[in-house]
């Protein structure tokens, strides 16, 4: 076994959790008798509210305008990477829509002492899982481009992510002392910057000219697969509940290496911002496959 590709491994590994912990929100707790402020909260005769964690902005819900193919303001529809990202929006649309019912939902299962989740409520929340939204990107982005619609597929994995997984969902009454401090509070920064962030990628996409769609074997549609993937694992793996977005560039180096045991297959590279230790560290290894009948198999070797 080579000791050096565990080590950097799991050093990469680390780097990345505490980055996921940190860049959500700070855990909310309260006394039993009340109810925790999830999300973005206010208060009431000095007793917290129950808000959703997908809140899109303080005070209001997203305008209509927002959501639609309209071009932002002060631009045209002249052929431009918006053009192909429609889908993408309408995509981010519905997913939201469908987060903020699955949060309804969750606060629904609040008592004062105890907290019940029907099915209904899981099956809400399952239905909010942004993997329409991840499929609406086409590879071949300029970078700018591609980073800030990744940060919008970020936001919505991050708020999926604080809703999503059975410590968080328990199938049957539980007082609410027993459930995880860190569920339903990851999502708040998401929540948060998700209108400007559309925002954004909206006006990028539409000042960028139209994709040239990569042949389909080429290392640019792996790298845009890597990437979700890569938030994706940052915020649902490794018993995480959200609190990563991709803010930064995601850097990957194709660098193989040979298996670090007979019985592992071997890496193609790595992804993830390298930090600059005793060693250097570049991400968390990962692999790459091609097939011609069904495209690329992407893992990022976490957990």
């Amino acid at each position: 076994m080579r000791i050096g590709v565990w080590c950097r491994f799991m050093v990469a590994l680390m780097l990345v959790l505490a980055t996921n912990s940190c860049s959500g929100s700070a855990v909310v707790t309260s006394p039993t008798s009340e109810a925790p402020t999830i999300g973005i909260g206010s208060t009431s005769a000095g007793t917290p509210t129950f808000a959703p964690p997908i809140t899109t902005s303080v005070g209001t819900e997203p305008s209509d305008d927002l959501w639609t193919a309209a071009p932002p303001p002060g631009t045209t529809w002249a052929a431009s990477a918006a053009d192909q990202l429609v889908p993408f929006f309408a995509a981010v649309a519905q997913t939201d829509r469908f987060l903020r019912a699955a949060a309804d939902a969750v606060n629904a299962g609040f008592g004062a002492d105890t907290i019940t989740f029907s099915q209904a409520t899981i099956d809400a929340v399952e239905r909010s899982a942004p993997t329409a939204v991840a499929t609406a990107i086409p590879a071949g982005l300029e970078p700018a481009v591609e980073q800030a619609v990744l940060l919008v597929y970020s936001d919505l994995v991050s708020r999926y992510a604080a809703l999503h997984g059975d410590s968080c969902l328990p199938r049957r009454t539980i007082p609410r002392s027993e459930l995880n401090p860190r569920c339903f509070t990851q999502g708040h920064v998401a929540a948060i910057r998700l209108t400007a962030d559309v925002d954004a990628a909206r006006t990028l996409a539409a000042a960028s000219p139209p994709v040239a769609a990569p042949a389909a074997d080429s290392r640019t549609v792996a790298e845009l697969l890597l990437r979700i993937a890569f938030i994706d694992k940052a915020n649902l793996g490794c018993d995480q509940t959200g609190g990563f977005l991709a803010i930064d560039a995601i850097r990957i180096d194709w660098n193989a290496e040979p298996p670090p045991a007979p019985d592992v297959p071997p890496t193609d590279g790595h992804i993830g911002t390298c930090v600059v230790l005793a060693v250097d560290v570049c991400g968390i290894p990962f692999r790459a496959t091609y097939n011609a009948e069904t495209g690329w198999t992407v893992d990022v070797v976490a957990c």
